[in-house]
């Protein structure tokens, strides 16, 4: 059949709409895959199984780490705790990597991979690698003893096989360590770990892989031998109650131990330059004289120089103060009260008037407080524990009180008192100010008699606690006569130990006035630089 112009047309659109849709399917065959080159195939995965060597020794030299496993190629790298080494192919199931000596400079444990590049690829599980610590071992220290209460220092530790992660031990425990070489450590030994005597056992430990510790070697720490300086109090009344003993001196440790006549107290160790001890009653039951030591335990120590601790028999009671420090309005005081004899503790109160506005007497018979009225004049007792009756004594006293500033008391001119402070038995407490000042006190004493006469600063508890310094004052004190000439002086108690002075059971040589000078030995003065006075044996 002949086609039409009509039929014609429609075969011709026909034709190209089916041109037109095998364009379409080839493209879609060809974006699918379906045509054209296919993409290369990615790299496997590798698979470590094994490294050889496994481990080596902290400071070795460099070596060639061989790694067995599956689909490896030449583009494969072995990492060492994840940073790439110099790798070696020898086939699919083995590499050598280059291990440079700085990776075994310090003991622990390395992850070891193997990785594969993209396309595909990965890293492989890791294989542990040890750098192992030697086990150290100890040959000396320096130094090998120490005197206990000493301060810090540098121990010294000489052997082999130390490592910078080596630690020295102190009796098991951990010190700060410094490393110098293999052979050569130093750790810092604080004063805590000296400060009694012992064998304490020093060590070198070295952490694991490998490591160990090394044998012990003994540091002795050696207790000095103590001195005994002071008691306080000295002596007692016989049939008195219990009390503590306070003992001064130096090289005392914690594990001193005060003994009473040989027999040993329970002691409170304070300072290196104090300790405590409770007396009892029983110990003081009757008369005599009781020697007192310090004992220091080994390594070292040993036992102190005696002092004499005095139990007397009951003597009458007596108020030695004959005679009460002058003041001014508004001007501090403080002035206890002093007496011998009786059973103690003894008792103060008034017998009869009143000390001047503002000042109190308290049951230790101290008179303190801020003068705010004129002189007066008023009558105290002292009354002792003895049972079933006390004994009292009573004495008339007056303070005198100037309306204007308070005198001058740093001046000694022979012949007169002016210029000074008259006082007599008893414990004043003053300070020493401006800077570079003197104080100087008067006292009238019979020849024969054996006066005392004590600075309280260093040892002076204002706070309650004992154990801290609460004046700086550094006492100088002289007995000059009614001449103002020097009889005596005294600087410490123990120099360097107590800087406080002492002049003890000093004969008078003739009936008279005296003058006692206080002052600071650096000649320094301020308000702060509080001390007392204790004054015995006068008039």
């Amino acid at each position: 059949m002949k086609a039409n112009g009509t039929t014609r047309q429609r075969l011709t659109r026909d034709a190209v709409v089916r041109f037109a849709a095998s364009l379409v399917l080839i493209a879609a065959l060809v974006g699918c895959g379906g045509g054209g080159t296919p993409p290369p195939p990615g790299n496997p995965k590798p698979t470590l199984t094994s490294i050889s060597p496994t481990s080596a020794p902290v400071g070795s030299a460099e070596f060639t780490l061989t790694a067995t496993g599956s689909n490896f190629m030449s583009s494969s790298v072995v990492k060492w705790g994840g940073s790439n080494r110099t790798t070696t192919f020898v086939s699919a199931t083995q590499l050598t990597a280059t291990i440079p000596a700085t990776d075994l400079t310090t003991g622990g444990t390395v992850q070891v991979t193997v990785f594969n590049p993209s396309p595909g690829g990965g890293t492989s599980a890791g294989k542990t690698f040890s750098i192992e610590n030697p086990a150290p071992t100890l040959n000396s220290i320096s130094p090998t003893s120490a005197t206990a209460g000493g301060t810090a220092f540098t121990l010294t530790l000489d052997g082999s096989n130390f490592v910078s992660s080596s630690v020295v031990r102190w009796n098991g425990n951990s010190r700060t360590t410094t490393f110098v070489s293999a052979t050569q450590l130093t750790a810092s030994i604080p004063a805590s770990d000296i400060a009694s005597g012992g064998t304490p056992q020093v060590t070198v430990f070295n952490p694991t892989p490998g490591g160990g510790t090394t044998t012990a070697l003994t540091f002795t720490t050696e207790n000095p031998l103590p001195t005994l300086l002071l008691l306080t109090p000295n002596s007692t009344v016989a049939g008195t109650t219990g009390f503590t003993l306070r003992l001064d001196g130096s090289g005392f440790v914690p594990t001193s131990v005060v003994q009473w006549n040989g027999a040993d107290r329970t002691t409170t160790y304070v300072s290196g330059s104090r300790l405590t001890t409770a007396i009892t009653a029983n110990d003081i039951a009757t008369p005599g004289a009781v020697q007192v030591t310090v004992f220091n335990p080994t390594p070292a120590g040993g036992t102190s120089n005696a002092l004499t601790f005095t139990i007397a028999a009951t003597q009458p009671l007596a108020i030695t103060t004959t005679q009460l420090p002058a003041s001014a309005t508004g001007k501090p005081y403080d002035f206890t009260l002093g007496s011998v004899g009786g059973v103690p503790p003894i008792t103060w109160n008034l017998a009869a008037g009143s000390p001047p506005t503002g000042l109190t007497l308290d049951a230790t018979g101290r008179i303190s407080g801020m003068i705010g009225g004129g002189s007066s004049s008023f009558t105290v007792q002292a009354t002792d524990s003895s049972v079933p009756t006390p004994n009292t004594d009573t004495r008339a006293l007056t303070i005198q009180v100037a309306a204007g500033p308070l005198p001058r008391n740093d001046v000694c001119t022979p012949g007169t008192t002016v210029g000074t402070t008259a006082i007599s038995n008893g414990r004043i407490r003053a300070s020493i100010s401006p800077y570079d000042d003197i104080d100087v006190y008067s006292f009238h004493g019979t020849a024969g008699a054996q006066v005392t006469i004590e600075i309280f600063a260093q040892r002076l508890d204002l706070d309650g606690n004992p154990a801290t310094r609460d004046s700086q004052l550094d006492s100088v004190t002289q007995l000059l006569n009614g001449s103002c000439s020097e009889l005596t002086f005294n600087d410490d108690i123990d120099p360097g130990i107590i800087q406080d002075s002492l002049i003890s059971s000093y004969t008078l040589p003739s009936t008279g006035t005296y003058f006692i000078v206080v002052r600071d030995f650096r000649g320094d003065g301020r308000p702060d630089l509080i001390y007392e006075l204790s004054l015995s044996g006068t008039d």
